[in-house]
């Protein structure tokens, strides 16, 4: 039988085991992928900890990005054949018990099929959709960031930083990005970013940020810690600037500073990038940036280390490690023929 990554009970890393499972049938428009890679993100210890989006139902698969070769295909599916390389994109589902991703197989519906880039691996594969789908409508969609404009982006040696440091680039904007070590500011720079200001957690560093935009402050923020981080840059904003949060890396709900951002009639959006891609529109508006941007060179995933299944629950503790500079892959047996 296939192994799966399963967790039983709510908590950490600790709970999750890998686990023999029989192997499912893809239903109405619905695909089965042999998975050779799937990818960490911090979205999945949210979910594992019951603070996701997602409604955590156990026992429970989990994982949303992976990628394969598809084996079976269920009725009514159109776009796709069996034999097919395919990526998926992460997706707000009810029934994470079929739809997680992280194990030998998945199934997937076929409107959460995106292409695999003819010349990523399959590590590559399958760390492309999250970290640019995510940066895409926030700063792009929502935050309708352009060219002469600025964001500030937060925790940026994560993989989702890392996306919107190549997508503000991308549409021309200026990346200042945050870390707090200092022994990723290197790394950093060589992805694109701007500027680069090392933080210590309850220190302002809006000055940094004027800085950086010669006086203006920033358009845009790209935000994944909350509890009270905000308040370290609330003064560092241009006028309507936006503030999009899509993280709790403090473990706490985010903490708005009104006055500074009614001085500057800037906004605070709670941001997901599900609310975007369970539309098929936007979805394929976003997957074809996101391949024009990788056609080009500008878009290439940094994997910072690769596990084998049965090293998963080390995964998830490397990630929580926080020192890591890009995605968390985990290859399958199949993945290393």
């Amino acid at each position: 039988m296939p192994k799966v990554v399963h967790v039983e009970k709510l908590g950490g890393p600790e709970h999750l085991t890998v686990r023999d499972v029989p192997l499912a049938e893809p239903g109405l428009g619905e695909v089965r992928l042999k998975i050779q890679a799937f990818a960490l993100n911090r979205a999945d210890i949210l979910y594992i900890t019951g603070q996701h989006y997602t409604e955590l139902k156990l026992p429970s698969r989990i994982g949303s990005e992976a990628s394969g070769i598809i084996d079976a295909i269920g009725p009514g599916v159109t776009r796709v054949k069996v034999g097919d390389r395919a990526s998926t994109v992460p997706f707000y589902t009810t029934q994470s018990e079929r739809h997680g991703v992280q194990g030998e197989f998945a199934i997937v519906p076929e409107g959460y099929l995106a292409p695999w880039p003819g010349n990523f691996s399959a590590e590559e594969a399958c760390s492309v959709w999250m970290q640019y789908l995510t940066a895409y409508y926030a700063l792009v969609s929502v935050g309708k960031l352009s060219t002469g404009k600025s964001a500030v982006i937060v925790a940026a040696a994560s993989s989702a930083g890392i996306g919107a440091i190549h997508t503000a680039k991308a549409v021309g904007a200026m990346a200042i990005a945050t870390t707090r070590q200092p022994s990723k500011v290197d790394f950093l720079r060589s992805v694109g970013a701007d500027h680069v200001i090392v933080t210590k957690k309850g220190v302002d560093f809006s000055p940094e940020i004027r800085v950086a935009t010669d006086g203006k402050g920033a358009d845009l923020v790209f935000d994944p810690v909350s509890g009270s981080f905000s308040l370290d840059y609330c003064n560092g904003l241009n006028w309507e600037a936006k503030v999009l949060n899509y993280g709790q890396l403090e473990d706490q709900d985010p903490i708005i500073p009104i006055l500074p951002l009614t001085r500057v009639k800037a906004t605070f959006h709670p941001y997901s990038m599900f609310n975007h891609v369970m539309f098929p529109g936007e979805l394929a508006e976003g997957i074809a940036f996101v391949m024009r941007n990788i056609r080009e060179g500008r878009f290439r995933p940094i994997i910072d280390k690769v596990f084998s299944l049965e090293e998963t629950r080390e995964a998830y503790h490397h990630m929580l490690g926080n020192s890591q500079c890009g995605k968390i892959v985990v290859r399958t047996a199949d993945g290393s023929n």
